[in-house]
């Protein structure tokens, strides 16, 4: 058995192999090349019995060679996929699973009846370009570059993609090479295997790159503080990936949103762990910040796309003023383009702000970061703390007025997000009536700020009109009055909510 310890990333632009030599050779890195055809066949039975215990089945050729592998329960962590794995030679081009050891199976698996019912459920066949990289240390990691195709039946998906496997020696000689080629190649880290997209061709859906992480990063309050924040780093990581492919995927301002959230979650958790971190590991929140300005204007387009839609909610009294409508088309062209975006998903900036924090969860679990019973006993109480303060700050803010007008709503929009994100962080260490009846006002409160926002940007662009046609200007006044009303109710209904976080004291 081996233990694959790999970096794989999805290219951009079309690529060749001797745009990789080339790299490698002006940045002086010694390497013995080879290329080669593979086909590879992956087997389940018709009930995916493997896919159930998260097992992999191919067989694979290369010329004459024919060798059978099965991958067991691995991770993936930001890029980095980490997986057992049994290769035997064979001569056949069916697997005989008599031949892995009896140890890898589970007790509710049969062999033989998983033998007798394996059909093909997918191919991938490519050309894989390997370049056996040996640094100034001796670490030697293997680089390989795979163009190809996926194909189930009639469907068909193509490979471009690129992975880092580690050979010999120290990991960090890994990511090292994989921040050279961030330099040079537009890319993006791989969160699914070849056998996972075949699996989704198999199924003939496409593919879902929502995130799978709970709603609340810290549900265990047998966790230590320092090892509740490491393991915030892995989900937040994940669904900063999973909301980057499923932007991609759809190219839809939604999507794009998310990206930010992600972003902002993962630079909350710096904000409130900042005590157990080192001066190195707050670095990484500057450059998160980075990259959430860098997105600041996605919340206006996404207003203005709703405004400009001709199926959006006030897109039908918007019509009482063409000039209005072309003068909102005019906002949104300001903002980047798909194209844009598309190439700063992949740059070499972002990719290196990912690789940072993959290389910080794994050196922090690495340390052990569990810490002692004393230690666990205390994340309660630090998330308690920290909801008290932030809870603190924007209901003094909220109760400073009964009523509050259109921009007193919108200067509190970014103290109300960042509350909830601390309750995104540590509310799920409580109790869950308690905590959801607490937060559901919040939330409706963010929502309707949200589209006061909407609101305000159709004041700001009438005020820019020479002759704005009065019954849009009363329309929209008496829009914002009513929404100001229901405001001051759910603000008041926030404030005087019991705190759920004290009854668990």
């Amino acid at each position: 058995m081996t233990t694959e310890i790999e970096l794989k990333y999805l290219l951009l632009t079309a690529t060749n192999a001797e745009q990789i030599s080339q790299i490698f050779k002006q940045k002086d890195i010694q390497f013995t090349y080879q290329e080669k055809q593979l086909e590879n066949s992956y087997f389940d039975t018709p009930e995916l019995n493997l896919r159930q215990f998260d097992m992999g089945l191919r067989i694979r050729r290369n010329n004459e060679h024919c060798e059978q592998t099965i991958k067991t329960a691995g991770q993936v962590v930001g890029g980095l996929h980490s997986r057992p794995e049994y290769n035997i030679d064979i001569d056949s081009n069916f697997p005989i699973l008599s031949l892995f050891p009896d140890e890898i199976w589970h007790v509710e698996q049969s062999v033989s009846a998983i033998q007798n019912d394996l059909i093909v459920l997918f191919n991938t066949d490519f050309k894989r370009s390997t370049w056996l990289v040996t640094d100034q240390n001796n670490n030697k990691i293997e680089v390989a570059f795979d163009q190809g195709n996926i194909t189930s039946g009639a469907q068909s998906e193509q490979i471009f993609e690129l992975e880092l496997e580690l050979v010999n020696g120290n990991s960090e000689a890994l990511f090292t090479l994989a921040e050279v080629l961030f330099e040079a190649l537009p890319m993006r880290p791989g969160i699914e295997s070849k056998a996972a997209r075949g699996y989704a061709l198999y199924h003939n859906k496409p593919k879902q790159y929502s995130s799978k992480s709970a709603l609340y990063i810290c549900d265990s309050t047998t966790d230590s503080i320092a090892n509740a924040f490491t393991l915030g780093l892995n989900r937040g990581l994940t669904d900063l990936q999973n909301n980057t492919a499923g932007y991609l995927s759809s190219q839809s301002l939604i999507e794009l949103t998310k990206i930010k959230a992600s972003l902002a979650v993962l630079r909350h958790g710096f904000w409130l762990f900042e005590a157990d971190l080192s001066d190195s590991e707050l670095a990484l929140r500057d450059e998160l910040s980075h990259f959430i300005h860098l997105l600041a204007w996605v919340d206006n387009a996404i207003n203005l796309q709703e405004l400009t839609n001709k199926t959006g909610n006030y897109r039908k009294k918007l019509d009482f003023s063409k000039q209005l409508i072309e003068q909102l088309k005019i906002e949104k062209r300001r903002f980047p383009n798909s194209e844009d975006i598309t190439e700063f998903l992949h740059s070499s900036r972002f990719n290196l702000l990912q690789l940072a924090i993959l290389k910080m969860y794994l050196a922090r679990t690495n340390s052990g970061t569990e810490g002692s019973d004393a230690a666990r006993s205390e994340l309660k109480q630090f998330a308690q703390n920290k909801i008290q303060f932030s809870l603190g700050e924007i209901s003094h803010e909220m109760k400073s007025s009964i009523s509050f007008n259109c921009e007193q709503y919108i200067s509190q929009s970014k103290l109300l997000y960042r509350s909830l994100l601390t309750g995104t962080w540590l509310s799920g260490l409580f109790d869950e009536e308690l905590r959801d009846k607490f937060r559901h006002p919040w939330l409706d409160l963010q929502q309707g700020i949200s589209e006061l926002q909407s609101l305000w940007i159709i004041q700001q662009q009438l005020e820019k009109l020479s002759e704005p046609p009065k019954k849009l200007v009363k329309w929209q006044s008496s829009k914002v009055d009513g929404l100001l009303t229901a405001l001051d109710n759910t603000k008041a209904m926030a404030i005087a909510m019991p705190p759920y976080w004290l009854d668990s004291l």
